[in-house]
């Protein structure tokens, strides 16, 4: 039989996802953090961070100002009052959401392997998070359909 000869279907593996360095096929994921076989991965589950202690600071501190421009309203006709503390309320409101897209969520993605919890990605890019943790969701599809 010759060198060049093609392999078979079934001995190559189907590429669910290959790029920024992580490669997911039917057979394997591997990553950074390792190198791990699919039929030994077991409960793969994800987990989300915190949110930024800024944007918890300015979630706060704006239902707070939201709270003085009420009163302010409520007891003073002043327009000056009711702008200052409405510019408060909209410069917190701001930074917070500035906070928010700068320093998005952590996102997990965790499975059991030989025994051991071990992480398979970990990144704030909700897209990158999506398309890895589908690819793991059909490899293993694939892997336990076999």
């Amino acid at each position: 039989m010759s060198s060049f000869a093609p392999q078979s279907f079934e001995s190559r593996p189907v590429v669910h996802y290959n790029q920024h360095g992580i490669l997911v096929t039917d057979r394997v994921f591997a990553s950074e953090s390792g190198r791990y076989e699919i039929a030994e991965l077991t409960r793969p589950t994800h987990g989300t961070g915190n949110l930024h202690p800024g944007v918890r600071a300015c979630a706060a501190v704006g239902i707070a100002n939201a709270i003085v421009l009420a009163v302010a309203v409520a007891t003073t006709g002043s327009v000056a009052v009711v702008l200052v503390a409405l510019s408060a309320l909209l410069i917190t409101w701001v930074v917070g959401l500035f906070y928010a897209r700068r320093w998005p969520r952590q996102h997990t993605l965790l499975a059991d392997y030989r025994g051991q919890q071990v992480t398979l990605l970990h990144t704030r890019d909700l897209d990158l998070f999506g398309r890895v943790s589908r690819a793991l969701q059909r490899s293993v599809e694939t892997a336990r359909g076999r």
